[in-house]
């Protein structure tokens, strides 16, 4: 327990952190380079997103849960890290090759093949950190120590080296150094300091994993698909360009929240993968859902305050959108809590991207029926993301209890 309050600090350390370092960064970049420069970088940053999400695959999770497994079983340890390697090298040579397919077709990136160049190879270094063994062994704290340290290198030479527009380069080679001081630090400390080296692993165990981790990968996908499609249908369907921003406004707040959540379902991830401790996931369900129920409030409450923070004055007619919004908070965090902490670490991922995909199926018929209907508004997709986090809490719940009648059978009859 003690251990695991370490790692949730840690991991929130790493949220504050993650959310630091773009605050002091952004507005000097947006600056310096001038609205037409930066628009090359933020644009190519949200092709790199979905690179990100396709080069991690769902072996993140997959690896956290298969060194958890491990125990104290270091040749094992070494098998699944050199497993998961060799798979993300793989993805890495054929992300590569998608990306120089893509590239001389989408203007900017024709544009800026080089800038495309150095940030698929700062994708790549982070892609292949090896998060998922100090996860499985439940010791984050370097994780965050790694982020801090090397952030406040790329950081500094940003803020010494980069002048003037010209230096648009100088950014994803700032970036990448920052991945590879990551890189470095992380594997050292992996294969000097905890001997866990690289071994020769068979095809017939890299298969298995890939396909087990296929199965992390389609859950997580089913959520960014639905997310991006929504943003896609109102871009359509919504003509009104300040309601569009009273949408996009607001889901950044409810994903600013609602990544507050992580560092407890992380840390207790690898916990009940090997402990099987139903009781403190039960303690974290009421305490935690308690706060958030308070929290979703007093979200609802200010949310005239919060599209004053995150937009002006101008916004705050679109507080309306944060108040309908706001019960996905409440639905997401139990949600998100038997979802990979539990449902995944008993081994019932099929399970888990059911009610993913299910839900996401749910959402985008939703949108549908809306746009045909001639009932498309902000407010009726707001009600429909919350009707969404409900089938999905809804049928995680089902999922839950009938996996916990099953393990209580097993017992009764070894009893």
């Amino acid at each position: 327990m003690n251990q695991m309050r370490k790692n949730i600090i840690a991991q929130y350390g790493l949220q504050i952190a993650k959310y630091l370092f773009p605050f002091i960064t952004l507005p000097y970049l947006t600056r310096v380079l001038g609205p037409d420069v930066y628009a090359i970088r933020a644009y190519i940053l949200a092709a790199m997103t979905f690179m990100q999400i396709f080069l991690d695959y769902g072996f993140t999770m997959f690896g956290t849960k298969a060194i958890a497994e491990c125990g104290d079983n270091i040749e094992a340890i070494r098998t699944n890290t050199s497993c998961i390697v060799v798979l993300r090298g793989l993805l890495c040579v054929a992300g590569a090759a998608i990306l120089a397919a893509i590239t001389p077709f989408l203007p900017i990136t024709a544009a800026n093949p080089l800038y495309v160049v150095l940030a698929y190879v700062g994708v790549c270094l982070k892609a292949t950190l090896p998060d998922f063994v100090f996860q499985g062994l439940e010791d984050m704290g370097i994780i965050t120590q790694r982020f801090v340290g090397s952030q406040i290198v790329s950081t500094i030479l940003i803020f010494a080296l980069i002048r003037k527009p010209s230096d648009l380069l100088l950014v994803p080679i700032f970036e990448g150094l920052s991945s590879l001081i990551a890189f470095v630090w992380s594997w050292d400390n992996v294969v000097r300091v905890r001997a866990i080296q690289f071994v020769k692993v068979s095809f017939s165990v890299a298969l298995r994993a890939f396909k087990e981790s296929s199965i992390f990968f389609l859950s997580n996908a089913a959520t960014t698909v639905f997310n991006a499609f929504t943003t896609l249908m109102i871009g359509i369907y919504v003509v009104n360009h300040a309601q569009i921003s009273y949408w996009a406004i607001a889901m950044t707040a409810i994903t600013a929240v609602q990544s507050l959540y992580t560092p407890v379902t992380n840390s207790l991830y690898p916990h009940i993968v090997k402990s099987r401790d139903t009781k403190l996931l039960k303690k974290f369900l009421i305490i935690g859902t308690t706060l958030v129920l308070v929290g979703t409030v007093a979200f609802a409450f200010c949310s005239k305050l919060i599209m004053w923070v995150l937009g002006g004055p101008s916004y705050i007619a679109g507080s309306y959108v944060i108040v309908l919004l706001s019960p996905v908070l409440l639905l997401s965090f139990p949600s998100m809590l038997i979802g990979f902490p539990f449902l995944a670490a008993v081994g019932k991922v099929r399970e888990l991207t059911i009610s993913s995909i299910a839900a996401a199926i749910f959402h985008i018929v939703g949108l549908f029926l809306l746009g045909f209907s001639g009932m498309f508004s902000i407010s009726a997709v707001a009600l429909l993301r919350c009707a969404t986090e409900a089938v999905m809490l809804g049928l995680r719940i089902l999922f839950t209890r009938r996996t916990m009648a099953q393990e209580q059978n097993v017992e009764a009859t070894i009893a």
